[in-house]
């Protein structure tokens, strides 16, 4: 169940330096053991800078939402253009980039909320497909999107830092 206290909200150009901060702390919750500390740092450095975060609020074809705990954010959910290697097969389609949620924020039901913000924002911005990418290994997060509709369409190589991952490709058709 979702607390009371949650408040969900569009992301605003206020909001890039505690993107940035929740971006790298996520990351590092979640994936930080698999990486060496130079290779994690470069990654973080490029991903989660503030720059990197002004670019994405200033683009208007990115959308972030946000999830707050009082007024502390907790999670947040970015789409837009679709930047994996693979064929979109001239449908019109955007890329789920990230649900984020602090370990302690998890199974409440607020990443949940979010992936359905997500496929609702891109069946409303007209998109006939919504890819996204995933770490092979990260079998809670497949298991989620499976159970939403998205099904393996391929896979690529995620570099973080000097480190290579497999990822896979999901796609949830809209229409």
């Amino acid at each position: 169940m979702v607390d009371r206290d949650m408040t969900f909200r569009d992301a605003r150009a206020s909001d890039a330096a505690d993107l940035a901060r929740i971006g790298r702390e996520t990351f590092v919750e979640t994936f930080g053991h698999l990486y060496p500390p130079a290779d994690l740092k470069s990654y973080l450095d490029e991903t989660y800078s503030l720059e990197a975060m002004n670019n994405d609020l200033s683009n208007p074809d990115v959308e972030v939402r946000i999830a707050f705990t009082g007024k502390r954010i907790t999670a947040y959910c970015k789409i837009g253009p679709t930047k994996l290697p693979i064929d979109t097969e001239r449908d019109p389609s955007l890329e789920l980039h990230r649900v984020y949620v602090y370990e302690a924020r998890q199974g409440v039901g607020v990443g949940r909320i979010l992936l359905t913000w997500a496929i609702e924002r891109a069946r409303q911005r007209g998109a006939k497909n919504l890819f996204l990418g995933v770490w092979e290994g990260n079998d809670r997060a497949i298991s989620v999107y499976e159970t939403r509709g998205f099904q393996k369409v391929g896979s690529y190589i995620f570099h973080v830092g000097e480190s290579r991952d497999n990822e896979h490709i999901m796609r949830l058709r809209l229409s």
